[in-house]
Formats: structure tokens, C-alpha cells, sequence
């Protein structure tokens, strides 16, 4: 499950942005065809902040779509089945999204809150 090693590498990524302050919660998203299983990387996120100053956050995930560019139709389109446009059946090696794997956010809990 190669979802751990992706799990410790947000948190690094996070820890480098917020230092030691207590995160609660942080926000990625993760394409279609990242490679990367959301349920399995929630099933790791706990393993992969503990001892950190992420342990105990939340992990929100937004899945993005495979989208790409149809020269034919001259839009961009979600494919139904590999990356061929839905309304004219052609491919297209115009990716727009779905590979992404993006840390878009981290909540820090404010200091002076109780």
C-alpha cells in the first residue's frame, strides 16, 4: 500500500509549511488517475501523523474528475471509459485533470482559542 508513503509525504509537506503548530485538519486533492486510493490514504492518515503535530486532524479529500481537451468538439470533457470524448468517441491525449495529487489547504489551531 503505497497510500502510507503518500500520506507521510503531506505531512511532511505540511509540517514544512506550519512549523510545530497543532494542525486540525488538512485538505488535498486527489485525481482519478493519481494512482492513489482516497479510501486507503484516509485509512493511513492517523498511522502517518502520529508523533507529529498533525496527529488527531481531519483529512478532507475532494476527488477530481479525468478531464480532457477534445480537439474535434473544441471542449473540455470528462471521458467515460479511457480517455475518449463522450460525445464523439474520439481520444484525446490532451489531459486536463486527473493526475493531480495537491495539498490545498491546513487548518492551524489558533493559539489564543481555548
Amino acid at each position: 500500500m503505497h497510500e502510507l508513503s503518500v500520506a507521510q509525504a503531506v505531512v511532511r509537506t505540511v509540517l514544512d509549511a506550519v512549523g510545530d503548530d497543532t494542525v486540525e485538519s488538512v485538505e488535498v486533492s486527489v485525481g482519478a488517475l493519481s494512482g492513489v486510493a482516497p479510501s486507503a490514504l484516509e485509512f493511513c492518515w492517523d498511522i502517518a501523523t502520529a508523533g507529529t503535530s498533525l496527529a488527531g486532524s481531519g483529512l478532507q479529500i475532494t476527488q477530481v474528475p479525468t478531464s480532457v481537451y477534445c480537439h474535434p468538439c473544441g471542449r473540455v470533457v470528462e471521458p467515460e471509459t479511457g480517455l475518449c470524448c463522450p460525445r464523439c468517441d474520439q481520444p484525446s491525449p490532451d489531459l486536463r485533470s486527473g493526475r493531480e495529487l495537491l495539498v490545498l489547504a491546513a487548518r492551524v489551531h489558533d493559539r489564543g482559542s481555548p
